[in-house]
C-alpha cells in the first residue's frame, strides 16, 4: 500500500474538510498566515542583526587600535575602549555629544570634522607622550557622507626607533668627517711627494671620487638630521631668481656632459621674493633638478618651471627620464629608499636627496609630490606657501 495513504488513514483529522468560512474568513486566515510569516522573518532578521552587533562590538572591544565614529552632525556616536584609554577621558559615556565637547585635541577634531569626503591622515601626540598615526575617512551611505570614522595606530615604538637611528647616524656622520678629510687631503698630496705613473694616478683619482661621494652622503645625513631635529628656519626675504641661478649654473655643466637639455620656464608675474630659508630652499630645488638629471638618459630634457598658485609658489621639475614604477611612488620620499628598477639601482645614491626635499618643504609649511609614467618621465612638484612663516613651528609634522 502507498505509504502516504497509510499515513493519512492513520491521521484522519488531517483530511477533515474545513468548514466553509466565506470569503471574509478566508481573507482573515490569509492575513494571519502572512502576519505569522512576516513575524518569523522579522524575528530572524533581529537575531541576525543582534549577532552582527555583538560580533562588531566584540571586534571593536578587542582591537588595540582606538576607533572613533561620528555622525553628520559631528556628534560622537561610537568610541571603543582603546579610544577611551588613548584619549584619557570617558568617550564611551559621552556618546551623542558634539566632538568639540568630548575631544580636547584640536588636530583630532579637525580630522573628525573634515567637510570633504576624502581620507585624511595626521600624526598626533597624546598628553601621555604616545604618538598615534590617525587616519579618518567618510562613511558613505546612499552616495552621501553620513559621518566620519577615525582609526588611530600607536607608532610610539617606531618613532623611538627612528629617533635612535637618527641619533646614531648623526653621531657616526660627525665622526666620519675628520677621517674623510684626512684621506682626501693625503690622496691629493701624493703627487707632490713624487711622480706617479698613469696607473697610480688612476688609483688616486678613484680614492678621491670615493671619498667625495662618501663626504656628500655624510653631508646629506647631517643636513637631514638638522632639519628633522627642528632647527629653526632662517626666514628672510629670498629673491626667487637668485635661488634659480644658484641651482642652474652648476647643474648646467652636468647637463652638458650628458647632452641633456636643461631649460627654465618662469611665468610672468612671479613675486620677486618669498619668505623662506634661502639655503634650505636652494638645496631643495637643487636636489630636485639634480635628481632629474641623474635619471634622464643622454639627449633627454629637464625643465624647471616656476609658477604662482593660490597657496604660494610652486616649483615643478619635469624630465624625460626612466620614470617611476607605481609601486615605488608611495615610498619615494622616505629616507634611504631606492627605486626597485634596475636603471634606478644602477645610479649611485644614498636615498636621502628626496627625503631632504620633503623635510624642507614641510618645514616651510609646504608639500612635495610627484607624477610619473614608467618609461616616459616624471614631474616633481614642490609648493612653498607665500604667507609669512611661523618660525616657532620648526619641526615638520
Amino acid at each position: 500500500m502507498n505509504p502516504i495513504l497509510t499515513f493519512l488513514s492513520n491521521h484522519p483529522y488531517l483530511v477533515t474538510p474545513i468548514p466553509s468560512l466565506g470569503w471574509v474568513g478566508w481573507l482573515v486566515l490569509l492575513g494571519l498566515i502572512v502576519a505569522v510569516i512576516a513575524l518569523v522573518s522579522f524575528s530572524r532578521l533581529l537575531r541576525t542583526a543582534e549577532v552582527a552587533r555583538q560580533r562588531l562590538g566584540a571586534i571593536l572591544a578587542s582591537t588595540p587600535d582606538p576607533v572613533l565614529v561620528t555622525d553628520k552632525e559631528k556628534r560622537l556616536i561610537l568610541a571603543n575602549p582603546a579610544a577611551k584609554q588613548a584619549l584619557g577621558g570617558e568617550p564611551g559615556s559621552s556618546e551623542g555629544l558634539l566632538t568639540d565637547h568630548v575631544i580636547g585635541q584640536q588636530e583630532l577634531r579637525d580630522l573628525l570634522q573634515e567637510p570633504d569626503s576624502g581620507n585624511r591622515s595626521a600624526e598626533l601626540v597624546m598628553p601621555d607622550g604616545k604618538v598615534y598615526f590617525a587616519t579618518a575617512s567618510s562613511i558613505i551611505a546612499g552616495g552621501r557622507p553620513v559621518g566620519r570614522v577615525c582609526v588611530l595606530r600607536d607608532v610610539t615604538h617606531f618613532k623611538e626607533l627612528d629617533a635612535l637611528k637618527s641619533d646614531f647616524v648623526s653621531s657616526v656622520s660627525h665622526d666620519l668627517r675628520s677621517p674623510l678629510t684626512l684621506i682626501r687631503g693625503y690622496a691629493t698630496m701624493l703627487e707632490m711627494v713624487g711622480g706617479l705613473n698613469e696607473q697610480q694616478l688612476g688609483y688616486v683619482g678613484k680614492i678621491v671620487v670615493g671619498v667625495e661621494s662618501m663626504s656628500h652622503m655624510v653631508t646629506n645625513l647631517l643636513d637631514l638630521g638638522r632639519i628633522d631635529a627642528g632647527v629653526g628656519l632662517q626666514v628672510e626675504q629670498t629673491v626667487v631668481m637668485d635661488i634659480v641661478k644658484a641651482v642652474m649654473v652648476p647643474l648646467q655643466m652636468i647637463a652638458d656632459q650628458k647632452n641633456i637639455e636643461l631649460a627654465l620656464s618662469a611665468e610672468s608675474g612671479l613675486p620677486e621674493a618669498i619668505n623662506a630659508d634661502r639655503a634650505l630652499l636652494q638645496q631643495a630645488v637643487y636636489n630636485l633638478v639634480e635628481n632629474a638629471l641623474k635619471y634622464t638618459s643622454e639627449h633627454g630634457s629637464v625643465t624647471l618651471r616656476i609658477k604662482t598658485v593660490s597657496q604660494g609658489l610652486q616649483f615643478e621639475v619635469q624630465d624625460t627620464g626612466i620614470g617611476i614604477a607605481p609601486a615605488d611612488l608611495p615610498r619615494l620620499f622616505e629616507k634611504y629608499f631606492r627605486g626597485s628598477q634596475r636603471e634606478a639601482r644602477a645610479q649611485r645614491g644614498s636615498g636621502l636627496g628626496l627625503a631632504i626635499v620633503r623635510s624642507i618643504a614641510e618645514l616651510h609649511g609646504g608639500k612635495v609630490w610627484v607624477e610619473s609614467v614608467l618609461g616616459q618621465g616624471s614631474t616633481f612638484y614642490m609648493l612653498i606657501p607665500s604667507s609669512p612663516l611661523d618660525t616657532s613651528k620648526t619641526k615638520p609634522k
